[in-house]
């Protein structure tokens, strides 16, 4: 399980089940475990600073790279 922080302010933005080892490119919408995000007008943005984290798209956050930071466990494919 990965905890997706903000870059600039290190509040909480989302938990999420990794599978695989590579980077977090997208979250899937049904991997998601609890989304402490702000999710306005399709843009996945931090509560505190209103950093605009990911965008939706269908089925997903296409996650901006720069704009996070996560730690944890990812899952073995």
């Amino acid at each position: 399980m990965l905890k997706i922080k903000c870059s600039r302010c290190k509040s909480k933005i989302l938990k999420y089940q990794k599978i695989g080892y590579g980077q977090v490119l997208r979250c899937y919408l049904k991997r998601i475990k609890d989304n402490y995000g702000l999710v306005e007008n399709d843009q996945l943005k931090c509560p505190r600073c209103e950093n605009i984290i990911g965008i939706k798209q269908k089925g997903h956050f296409k996650m901006k790279q720069d704009e996070f930071t996560y730690g944890g466990k990812k899952i073995r494919k």
